[in-house]
């Protein structure tokens, strides 16, 4: 069985054969189609890409204020310069002196040193002849009393610069105190105390005052006052 199988294939494949043949000898040979190869892909240039930087955000600086509008300055008034004042004559000057920081008006300054250097222009003449009864009446009340007691008298014995001399009674003491120590000196300005009560002076060279005399006035009369004694 299997060999007849075999034999029938062989004859069916030699008969095939023979058929192939005889048909390529009949039919041209035709062409092998021609198969047309892809044409090689072009290679595609991919452009680089560029990655910029992201721009960083932009802060936003806040604007400048405005600066202020500086406002305008008042317009200063133009003060005028002050006139210089006048140089003060000695007469100014001499009333600043003896007035000092009272209130006594220039006409009573002026009244009242006429007065007092009319008096001691008087008592020069009563003391050059030692006229006591005159002297006492230019000598106000409570210098009278009080020079007039020994136990005043003994006190002011006791600083003479003379030792020896006694004070026994107000006419010593005008001898011997009063007189000498005023003889011929010379009193040019005065000086206000109180607007009753004046030294009368001489100014030296150095412009320092010496005293001579103390006037009260009573009852708009000027009399001579003899300070009392110091402790």
């Amino acid at each position: 069985m299997t060999r007849r199988c075999f034999i029938l294939t062989a004859t069916l494949c030699a008969m095939l054969l023979a058929s192939c043949a005889k048909i390529k000898e009949v039919a041209p040979s035709l062409p092998a189609p021609e198969v047309e190869e892809p044409a090689p892909k072009e290679q595609q240039v991919i452009p680089a890409v560029v990655v910029e930087p992201e721009p960083e955000p932009e802060i936003e600086e806040p604007a400048p204020e405005p600066a202020p509008i500086p406002e305008p300055e008042p317009e200063k008034e133009e003060t005028p310069e002050p006139e210089p004042e006048p140089a003060k004559s000695a007469e100014d000057l001499e009333y600043e002196r003896s007035v000092g920081n009272m209130d006594i008006p220039r006409n009573t300054f002026e009244d009242d040193k006429t007065a007092i250097l009319r008096i001691i222009h008087e008592l020069s003449d009563v003391m050059q002849t030692f006229d006591y009864r005159t002297w006492v009446t230019y000598v106000d009340k409570a210098s009278i009393e009080y020079w007039s007691r020994p136990t005043n008298l003994r006190k002011a014995q006791s600083r003479l610069p003379i030792k020896g001399l006694q004070l026994k009674a107000l006419e010593d003491y005008f001898k011997y105190v009063f007189v000498p120590a005023r003889m011929e000196r010379e009193v040019t300005e005065i000086r206000y105390i109180s607007s009753t009560h004046v030294k009368a002076v001489h100014v030296t060279q150095e412009e320092k005052d010496i005293v001579y005399y103390y006037f009260n006035k009573i009852n708009g009369v000027w009399k001579i006052n003899i300070p009392p004694l110091t402790e």
